[in-house]
């Protein structure tokens, strides 16, 4: 994790849940985060739907160059990016995994900005599959921020956290245990064209 904002929704995350896989919807208090607030957003956790905006603040609008709320998350990307992205989303929903998510912003001009966006899993109203928190800076901030409408996003890299060190851990643990495809010799999984590796922070 490189942006400080991606380690203090972290961490703040990760308190929350305390010894549960994710925490509650309800128990995220905006007050708690306010200084990262406007880098937040959450998802609906809404396959058919492309993983839409609920809520985005006014840094992630303003990386955008538009309102996102509503915007499907999936129609920022292309191709095997959106594919990637989509793995990635249901290993964070189904495995109560973390996903941190290099990626570059172009615009129509070609103006480029490196970007750190994180999704960490939500229950809602008891349901683990419902909401994803997330958070999407700038590596660096650019002049043109703002103004310049971000046209499309390219992923650069994707790392996989398990903070409960280990696999599934939404299964009731009386289920049989079903071998994950891309999961090689217990190693690493692939998602879309990238190796993921579990890891800590």
């Amino acid at each position: 994790m490189k942006s400080a904002a991606t380690k203090e929704l972290f961490g703040y995350w990760n308190r929350l849940r305390g010894a549960r896989a994710a925490p509650e919807r309800a128990d995220v208090d905006p007050a708690e985060i306010r200084s990262i607030l406007g880098d937040t957003f959450i998802l609906a956790a809404d396959v058919a739907e492309g993983f839409p905006f609920r809520l985005a603040g006014s840094g992630v609008c303003s990386v955008a160059g538009r309102e996102l709320k509503n915007e499907p998350f999936l129609d920022l990307w292309r191709g095997p990016d959106r594919a990637t992205l989509l793995g990635s989303l249901a290993t964070v929903s189904d495995d109560a995994a973390v996903a941190v998510v290099g990626a570059q912003g172009v615009t129509e001009l070609g103006r480029r900005i490196d970007l750190e966006i994180a999704l960490l899993p939500l229950r809602h109203r008891g349901q683990t599959h419902s909401r994803i928190l997330g958070s999407m800076t700038p590596v660096e901030t650019p002049y043109w921020l703002g103004v310049c409408e971000i046209t499309r996003f390219e992923l650069t890299s994707l790392r996989m956290i398990w903070p409960s060190g280990r696999r599934r851990p939404l299964m009731d643990p009386n289920e049989a245990a079903i071998p994950e495809i891309g999961v090689i010799a217990g190693i690493g999984r692939k998602i879309g064209r990238f190796m993921v590796f579990d890891g800590g922070r």
